[in-house]
């Protein structure tokens, strides 16, 4: 081979390299904020009394942000070449860290002003507040730079990833991260923080007094188990369009990410322990089910394997409950919330390989095959 090209290829290889440890450090810093974020819930949760902006949590959340910005900033000039713009320095999949972290400051000093004249939030409304969405949008453009400067590497032809052939590691713990925020945001109507089938449940007659207030907490658990099945598999769906084989462990960290944080934050009841265990057990389980699934296989059955993730993590959770304390609901209403979650999985599979002019199977193939 030409000397010249194989300097190219050496320069390349060792601008990968950098790029993966720059955005790896990246993601470490997206760690620190989504424990902070969690912290901060914790204690909402748990110590009511909270009357000021001002505390230990936020402090850990703020200086977590600010430790990204000065990263970010650090980035940006170390890429800049004399005489540069920094708009022009700004490396590939850093835009988006940028703006975040300009979001993220200005969302602070509205929410500042906002407890100010509002007060502190102390129920669901802390969840929905508009200043604390605007934080968790910033929060989530800083965790995908990975997913974004992996994409930004793979467009460029210059970035080949023999393990999973399109996501860095770095970009696969972003996803991961993200899933973790997502959690956060919705664990109102998380499947591991109720105590769902454990409850008990007594069918009502149409037209008996009451029946709708008895139904409604069962109806509120069925939807967080078709909410938090797509928490789980649209990551996991998201990393396919970028692989042609799931990367090793996605599942089990995705439910630690979706099922752990949320039990820790909410004051580790029994319940969602044992819950929380046995859909990591499972997910252990379909992970290594997936390493022996075929790639032919895998691209014309993705809806199939799908479900069977989703059957296989609440099949998990209820046999947990089943072990450690007992079912309550009927069958018919257990079962059905896993037939259910499963449907869901495969429909988003469907959604996620469909094209116009094909046929299910094929665009599975072409979703997952794609590198």
């Amino acid at each position: 081979m030409v000397p010249w090209k194989w300097a190219t290829m050496l320069e390349t290889a060792r601008n990968t390299r950098t790029d993966s440890r720059r955005d790896l450090v990246t993601e470490l810093l997206g760690l620190w904020l989504v424990l902070a974020v969690f912290l901060d819930g914790w204690a909402h949760i748990n110590l009511p009394s909270l009357e000021t902006f001002f505390t230990p949590w936020h402090a850990a959340l703020y200086s977590g942000m600010l430790a990204t910005a000065a990263w970010t900033a650090a980035v940006i000039w170390r890429n800049r070449t004399p005489g540069q713009p920094l708009l022009q320095a700004i490396p590939p999949g850093y835009r988006g860290t940028a703006a975040g972290v300009i979001l993220f400051g200005t969302a602070g000093g509205l929410d500042l002003l906002w407890h100010e004249l509002l007060g502190i939030e102390v129920s669901l409304d802390a969840l929905v507040s508009p200043t604390h969405l605007l934080l968790g949008f910033s929060q989530f453009l800083i965790l995908g730079t990975a997913v974004r400067s992996a994409r930004a590497a793979g467009k460029s032809g210059g970035l080949k990833h023999a393990g999973n052939q399109g996501l860095t590691p770095a970009a696969i713990f972003a996803v991961v991260l993200m899933t973790g925020l997502g959690a956060f945001f919705l664990v109102y109507c998380s499947a591991f923080v109720r105590p769902g089938p454990t409850a008990v449940f007594v069918p009502a007659p149409v037209g008996t007094p009451g029946r709708i207030q008895s139904e409604l907490p069962v109806v509120i658990t069925l939807a967080s188990y078709f909410l938090t099945t797509a928490l789980i598999i649209a990551p996991f769906l998201f990393t396919l369009s970028a692989a042609r084989r799931p990367a090793r462990g996605i599942i089990t960290l995705l439910v630690v990410a979706a099922a752990w944080l949320p039990v820790v934050m909410v004051g580790l009841h029994p319940y969602s322990i044992s819950g929380a265990a046995g859909a990591t057990i499972a997910a252990v389980v379909a992970d290594i089910l997936l390493t022996r699934i075929p790639d032919s296989w895998l691209a014309r059955r993705l809806p199939a394997v799908t479900a069977g993730i989703a059957a296989l993590l609440w099949t998990g959770q209820l046999v947990a409950f089943a072990v450690t304390d007992a079912i309550r609901w009927p069958v018919s209403l257990w079962l059905g919330a896993v037939v259910l979650s499963a449907a869901v999985a495969a429909g988003l599979a469907l959604l996620s390989s469909w094209a116009p002019g094909r046929s299910a199977p094929s665009a599975a193939g072409t979703a997952v095959g794609r590198s």
